[in-house]
């Protein structure tokens, strides 16, 4: 029979405090996400203030007796916003001499233009929305396609490169011919058949072939403001000051914050309230979480740094094989606790801007038993690809036997999986014929 009863019993659970989530959160932040947090949270509450650090160190030089001043307005240095592709287009189609209908048919069809260049728009719709005859049409496509620079207003990549061959004074006579009969027989190219196809010299074939892959299949990617740039700030520094290594973190990615003397002082005095003695606790909560923010980064950023010594005295061919779990447990931390504290975040070495991330590599065994990190192993590839022989490039079997004879032991299939991955084509298609 069932029935109800009284248990007693004791549990360990644990629970995340509000505060807890808080330092969790402001410790996956990137330097400038943090400043933006901060920011906000003093404007929401009195008692939190920001300390705002001078990074700039700027001072004119005397000119007519001027007034020579400590600091500067960084917004006075800012550019202004880059014209957009479709506003270069239309600059172009105004300084012709021609119809009026005929401009307004071209600088329609300039806003229809994507990134790359290319017009991806339905002609039917364009004919229907402007009220336009074919020949009108194909009038503003010719005009389009006449701008700088050479290629844009291409429909498609054929047309593209074939646009780019007939405004090139210095083409060479075989390449529009074997870019009509289309692209399929460039990929993987063979200069005997193309040139028996054609009626051409296997020379002739692969010159083409050469100045073909010399063209540019996206020529307004560079052009215009698409969006907007994207800066890093490194969040530390790390150098080799006479043998020792030397990390400090940088104020601009660590900014500090304190509490509003004067409202603190009047809250302890005067007793205003329950909500202010909430809010001086929500400060004091912020202070605390970005306090441990900053002794968990520089941490974390020493115990990196201590395993990669190497990398600061040699460079980034003597890079470490690296794993999340030998710094959590060299820092006494958990793995996901490390891992929040390098997402997003850079450092700066002398060997440049380096995201912390990219000291955590996977490692490749070597002839001796020690282990060699992939990138590395990534950089040298490259290098044996870049001295080979173009009418005799390496295949994937012969670029591990190389490797292996350097000491580095990898399979055929790591190496064609580290060429790809650096964008490298296979032995055939880097092949240039005789």
């Amino acid at each position: 029979m069932l029935g109800v009863q009284l248990v007693q019993e004791q549990r360990f659970r644990l629970s995340i405090t509000p505060e807890m989530k808080q330092s969790f959160h402001l410790l996956t932040l990137s330097g400038q996400e943090l400043i933006r947090y901060l920011q906000d949270a003093a404007a929401d509450n009195p008692l939190l203030e920001l300390e705002e650090q001078s990074i700039y160190s700027f001072k004119p030089s005397r000119r007519n007796n001027q007034q020579v001043y400590p600091s500067y307005d960084p917004l006075l240095q800012a550019k202004g916003t880059a014209p957009t592709l479709e506003q270069i287009l239309a600059s172009q189609i105004r300084t012709m001499k021609i119809p009026h209908r005929l401009e307004k048919v071209a600088v329609y069809l300039a806003g229809c233009v994507n990134a790359d260049g290319y017009l991806k728009v339905e002609l039917s719709e364009v004919q229907v929305e402007l009220g336009l005859s074919v020949s009108e049409l194909n009038a503003g496509i010719d005009l389009l396609q006449s701008l700088d620079p050479p290629g844009v207003g291409a429909r498609n990549l054929q047309e593209c490169l074939l646009l780019q061959i007939q405004r090139d004074p210095a083409a060479v006579p075989c390449a529009e011919r074997i870019v009509r009969a289309g692209l399929e027989a460039l990929v993987p190219f063979h200069p005997g058949r193309t040139a028996g196809k054609h009626g051409i010299t296997s020379r002739e074939a692969q010159a083409a072939y050469e100045y073909i892959t010399r063209l540019d299949p996206k020529p307004c990617r560079s052009i215009g403001c698409n969006e907007r740039a994207h800066y890093i700030v490194p969040d530390a520094t790390v150098d080799m000051v006479h043998g020792e290594m030397v990390l400090k973190l940088l104020v601009t990615g660590n900014p500090r914050v304190s509490l509003n003397e004067a409202c603190n002082n009047w809250i302890q005095e005067s007793s205003p309230g329950e909500i202010w003695v909430t809010r001086a606790a929500e400060a004091r909560a912020i202070m605390r979480s970005v306090q441990q923010r900053r002794r968990t980064l520089l941490r974390v950023l020493m115990a990196i740094m201590e395993e990669q010594k190497r990398f600061l005295s040699e460079g980034p061919d003597a890079l470490a094989p690296l794993k999340l779990a030998a710094i959590a447990e060299k820092v006494q931390m958990h793995e996901s606790t490390v891992s929040r504290a390098v997402n997003g975040k850079y450092i700066h070495t002398p060997y440049g801007v380096y995201e912390v991330k990219a000291f955590f590599d996977s490692g490749i065994t070597t002839v001796s038993g020690e282990q060699t990190s992939a990138s590395a192993v990534k950089r040298r590839l490259k290098e044996i690809i870049r001295t080979e022989q173009l009418n005799k490039p390496y295949s994937d079997s012969q670029l591990s036997a190389l490797l292996e004879n350097e000491g580095i032991i990898i399979s055929r299939r790591t190496v064609a999986k580290y060429r790809e991955e650096l964008r490298i084509l296979s032995s055939l298609e880097r092949k240039r014929w005789a």
